[in-house]
């Protein structure tokens, strides 16, 4: 006779545990098979369009110029910058970053197709040095006269930054000037042996507004140089000079205690041609 205790019932007991084990096991392939998906098509595994080829990256101006290969049946790509921002997101295959800081920038590109990221392609890294920024057109078009980078030199050793402050005429209140802005950048360089302003003016009546200005000054003499006409400022030993081959810029050079002569000879040597 078999005597059973109550609550033990071996055979239901073995059943429900083998139950449990194989849910158990189930549930865990489950897990699995989810996350090699999820790893499949964040890495850009079968999925995915294939990695775009070829990326090369330049700088100049502009920013950092970014071009690749693309790939068939990509609906979009993405440029890295450094591995962690996307610069870009669109169905070109070239870009211009001008937002790269100074420095070493490592990119790379990806394509996407129905929201399928694929790998990312080899890197490329180009270094980013100082720029003039928005007035980089107007410091080149004086390559051997102004450093064309802030972090470099030019015409006799000259050192360049950006003069915040506007020509006489142009600021204050009506007693002191005219309240509207004639310029639209003016640079300032220092040097062994001269000092150096060039402005980019806002068009040709503003250039005469300039000049007429400068004219008006005690003690003023009108003179010519090799590219055009100016005037000399005994008192400041400044010389205002207009080029003829530049369009609305106004170029002043000065020198501590320079006469006439003396700063005639800087403004006959101005590299400008």
């Amino acid at each position: 006779m078999t005597v059973h205790h109550p609550g033990a019932m071996p055979g239901r007991e073995q059943s429900d545990g083998v139950r449990r084990t194989w849910w158990i096991i189930a549930a865990a392939v489950v897990v699995l098979v989810a996350c090699l998906f999820g790893v499949r098509f964040a890495v850009g595994g079968s999925g995915a369009v294939d990695t775009p080829s070829g990326l090369t990256t330049s700088v100049d101006e502009a920013g950092v110029k970014a071009a690749w290969t693309g790939v068939s049946g990509a609906d979009r790509y993405q440029l890295v910058r450094d591995d962690s921002v996307v610069v870009y997101d669109g169905a070109a295959t070239t870009y211009v970053d001008d937002q790269a800081a100074t420095g070493k920038h490592r990119y790379t590109v990806r394509a996407v197709s129905d929201d399928v990221v694929s790998a990312s392609s080899t890197a490329s890294e180009t270094t980013v040095g100082s720029s003039w920024g928005a007035y980089t057109t107007f410091v080149r078009q004086f390559p051997e006269l102004l450093p064309q980078t802030p972090d470099l030199s030019g015409w006799k050793s000259i050192e360049c930054y950006w003069m915040l402050s506007g020509f006489k005429g142009e600021t204050g209140a009506a007693v002191d000037g005219s309240g509207n802005a004639l310029s639209r950048a003016r640079i300032a360089c220092d040097g062994p042996d001269v000092a150096v302003s060039v402005a980019w003016l806002d068009s040709k009546s503003a250039t005469d507004a300039i000049f007429v200005n400068a004219s008006k000054r005690p003690g003023i003499e009108a003179v010519k140089w090799r590219f055009g006409t100016g005037y000399f400022d005994g008192a400041e030993h400044v010389m205002h000079l207009r080029p003829d081959n530049h369009e609305n810029v106004w170029i002043g050079i000065g020198a501590n205690g320079a006469t006439k002569d003396q700063l005639l000879e800087f403004a006959n040597g101005i590299p400008l041609d």
